[in-house]
């Protein structure tokens, strides 16, 4: 692992990476994909120019199941429900970090975040039933 570490770091100068590169935010076009409060969903990327490599991260965020359940979802963790206040820009940490030193597998990579917003388990959206009044 200390091989593979100082191999990245000495390789790291030499690459087009900048030491800043952030993750850019894009929202998705199709009406049809968005978030619990209507707002568009969108995904974060940041592209790495020469690498085939890529890693895809889908956000965590448990779910609601019902209105009210949801409406106080929606009150006290609204990020998780709304593009709103989504950044234009998101620093990349962990396994999404472009520093060598922190990240010495991935950080060359191709990276994706995708912001959970939909409170379904990213398991799409359904026709709501007779017994439910939530559509998740």
């Amino acid at each position: 692992m200390t091989q593979v570490k100082n191999l990245a770091q000495s390789l790291y100068p030499c690459s087009a990476q900048k030491l800043d590169q952030d993750m850019k935010l894009h929202f998705l076009e199709n009406s049809s994909v968005t978030c619990n409060d209507g707002t568009p969903a969108g995904y974060y990327i940041k592209e790495s120019r020469g690498s085939r490599r890529w890693l895809v991260f889908l956000e965590g965020g448990w779910y609601c199941f019902s209105k009210q359940n949801c409406d106080t979802r929606y009150d006290t963790m609204r990020r998780l429900m709304s593009s709103t206040r989504w950044p234009p820009t998101r620093t990349g940490t962990g396994i999404l970090s472009p520093q060598p030193e922190e990240n010495p597998h991935w950080w060359n990579a191709n990276m994706v975040f995708i912001p959970y917003c939909s409170s379904d388990v990213w398991s799409g959206a359904s026709l709501k039933t007779e017994q439910s009044e939530s559509q998740i």
